[in-house]
């Protein structure tokens, strides 16, 4: 990363390092609830026109279709709930909840875990400042009309292949996370978003975008003002990276190819070997995989991807050092003082760094080796492409 997006960064995480202390200081919980029961009697003494679990600490699982259906068996909530039991793509029976009013959850607090799955909200969703401290899903549930997270935390670092928090989500009309805070995967993978996506301020550990489907003129609304530390798969990467090319914003373009590269090189080192293919293809597919991890491991060290020139410069000048000393202490062996030091090498230092100066001090006493040539050459090689890397990082500044 560049210093320019290095600062960018930093700032951002200050501001919303004290945006939530901030917040912290806010939250009231004047309700705690331990169990389903108490769960159930607190939305039915706050109203019969919303559901609110507003300001509550609630201490056990909270499975909201299991909440509806308690709720359902009431008379004030009769017909503000419809269950139905559906026959899934799979052919398993599905139980399937339909909300007619608004749910209300600011300030909320779920210790347990929350699992608002299977789920049609036909009215507006808020949970401003609702803290999850444990496993959370909104998967497969389709929002009809606006939701608000904004502020809030997903706290839990359970990493899981199950946890998908958001995937296959439907959002119909505009959803807002933002300020929120994502300790773990924000899984979005074939999510749906009718009016965007506003992750204005948002903070992401992990991200995952893939297959997700922007309807009409939805897009990611404020991603620049988000912080990405990185993407679940290199499909995130690239969709990220596109989406800031599609705004001509050269510099996150070059960070989100930062993060599809070094997305894409964990995918190549977690790779299963492939037992089922013919020994010779497999072996080449090996050589392409090694050659790939040799050019994402060159580009992250020579330049981070394209983000930072300074990191050029360090390459270039730390491969002259150690071919031209190589190549000296092949061709003339150790001397008694250090080659860096001794006067009689730094002219020819000074020529080894152009390519084609130099070559004439290849031979001593008319005899040219092996031994020198390998280091002269490949020395040669990586300093043109430190050069090149260095004039890359540079360029993002220029467009």
């Amino acid at each position: 990363m560049g210093y320019r997006q290095a600062e960018k960064n930093k700032n951002k995480f200050s501001l919303l390092k004290l945006m939530r202390k901030i917040k912290k200081n806010l939250i009231r919980t004047r309700y705690t609830l331990n169990t389903i029961d108490e769960i159930v009697d607190h939305i039915l003494s706050e109203s019969d026109n919303y559901i609110d679990l507003d300001e509550c600490k609630i201490n056990h699982l909270f499975d909201f279709r299991i909440i509806l259906s308690r709720l359902k068996e009431d008379v004030k909530f009769r017909d503000k709930i419809n269950i139905r039991n559906d026959i899934n793509e799979f052919g398993f029976e599905v139980f399937y909840c339909i909300l007619k009013i608004p749910l209300r959850c600011e300030t909320t607090v779920f210790t347990k875990g929350a699992f608002f799955e299977l789920i049609e909200f036909e009215k507006y969703v808020q949970f401003i400042g609702a803290v999850f401290e444990s496993e959370y899903s909104f998967q497969k549930s389709v929002f009809h009309s606006s939701v608000n997270l904004s502020t809030v935390d997903f706290e839990t670092t359970i990493s899981s292949k199950h946890d998908l928090s958001f995937y296959r989500t439907i959002f119909k009309k505009d959803v807002s996370f933002f300020m929120t805070h994502f300790h773990n995967t924000a899984n979005f993978r074939s999510a749906i978003f009718h009016e965007g996506l506003d992750i204005n301020y948002a903070e992401f550990t992990n991200i995952d975008l893939s297959n997700i489907e922007m309807k009409g003129d939805a897009m990611l609304i404020n991603y620049h003002t988000a912080i990405f530390l990185q993407v679940n798969n290199r499909e995130t990467g690239l969709y990220l990276k596109q989406h800031a090319l599609k705004m001509q914003d050269s510099v996150n373009v070059l960070y989100f190819k930062k993060l599809e590269m070094e997305a894409y090189r964990k995918t190549l080192l977690t790779r299963p070997p492939e037992m089922e293919i013919p020994a010779i293809k497999r072996k080449i597919n090996n050589i392409k995989i090694q050659s790939d991890l040799l050019i994402l491991w060159l580009s992250k060290w020579s330049n981070s991807y394209g983000n930072s020139f300074l990191l050029g410069i360090l390459f270039t000048l730390t491969v002259w050092f150690i071919f031209f000393s190589w190549f000296i202490v092949m061709r003339d062996g150790i001397g008694s003082t250090f080659i860096w030091t001794d006067k009689r090498y730094l002219y020819e230092a000074v020529n080894y760094i152009w390519l084609f100066n130099g070559i004439g001090g290849l031979s001593v006493n008319n005899s040219v080796t092996w031994g020198c040539i390998f280091p002269f050459f490949i020395g040669k090689i990586f300093i043109t492409f430190g050069i090149y890397q260095t004039i890359v990082a540079f360029r993002k500044y220029s467009k």
